[in-house]
């Protein structure tokens, strides 16, 4: 062999050896699914929680639904909640017990996560949110359109990118978002640099999600905590920046990636009754 056919090839495994590497496992570098044990289920079932069973393209799928603690069966806001890529959907009842008690809930687990079949995926994330809604109205003997003026969404870090594809979807016009991020390519380049960061086949894009729900008129307000060391603040800075009067972003001092929830939990709570009509 040449000196130099060698060296072409030893640069070309050289160059490719990351991009295989990222292609066979960046979805275990992104999701971090996990199961229910016994003490989730004891929790949803003293919040009197239900399971919402449905099917999708990757088989059974499970989302939660928990009925307001007062108003009977028609609660004044349903919240859609999404949680962040190493949580679980039940993991925000952490938090319902000090927001408003009319509120009722629809916690969705991606594919792959709690009782759900499947491996997730951008696309198949936003199938599973709207299936887990059509579901819901089913159980509730209701109609979506019925269903959608009292929508809303929480959602926190990936959760953002699966709550913002809903919105869109469902056209939802009540959405708080806690830490989120731009797009995963730029969250790629944060943590690979360039070219790498564009090996990726989870495009999530939050600014093209969130320019669609602003202009069908949602109103967004975004937290985010000074000291995330997952996803920056500027990310957060820059999305709301993108819409002024449109989206409020409470820069929250001193708070982690995860620890904001807890920190922040009464205010998030504060906003999502702010944007329900009396």
């Amino acid at each position: 062999m040449k000196p130099l056919t060698r060296l072409f090839r030893l640069l070309l495994i050289t160059l490719l050896t990351p991009v295989l590497f990222l292609l066979g496992c960046q979805s275990r570098l992104i999701y971090y699914p996990r199961g229910y044990d016994e003490n989730y289920r004891q929790t949803l079932t003293s919040h009197r929680g239900v399971a919402i069973p449905y099917t999708t393209g990757q088989g059974a799928q499970v989302a939660h639904y928990i009925p307001p603690k007062k108003g009977g069966q028609n609660p004044k806001a349903l919240w859609i909640c999404f949680a962040g890529n190493g949580s679980l959907g039940l993991d925000w009842l952490n938090y319902v017990d000090q927001w408003d008690p009319s509120f009722a809930y629809l916690m969705v687990d991606y594919p792959g996560y709690g009782d759900c079949k499947g491996i997730p995926s951008p696309r198949k994330i936003r199938e599973s949110s709207l299936a887990a809604f059509d579901a819901l109205a089913k159980h509730l003997n209701q109609s979506p359109e019925q269903l959608r003026p009292r929508l809303g969404v929480v959602a926190h870090s990936i959760g953002c990118a699966a709550g913002l594809m809903a919105a869109s979807e469902l056209n939802i016009s009540k959405i708080v978002l806690i830490s989120p991020f731009t797009t995963m390519t730029d969250m790629g380049k944060l943590l690979l640099g360039w070219p790498l960061c564009h090996v990726n086949m989870h495009r999530f894009d939050n600014r093209r999600e969130l320019a669609q729900v602003v202009e069908q008129g949602a109103k967004v307000v975004i937290f985010h905590g000074t000291a995330d060391e997952v996803i920056p603040i500027s990310m957060s800075r820059e999305l709301a920046e993108a819409h002024p009067g449109r989206v409020t972003l409470y820069e929250k001092e001193g708070w982690d990636h995860n620890r904001i929830l807890h920190g922040v939990s009464q205010e998030i709570g504060a906003a999502m009754s702010s944007m329900v009509k009396p």
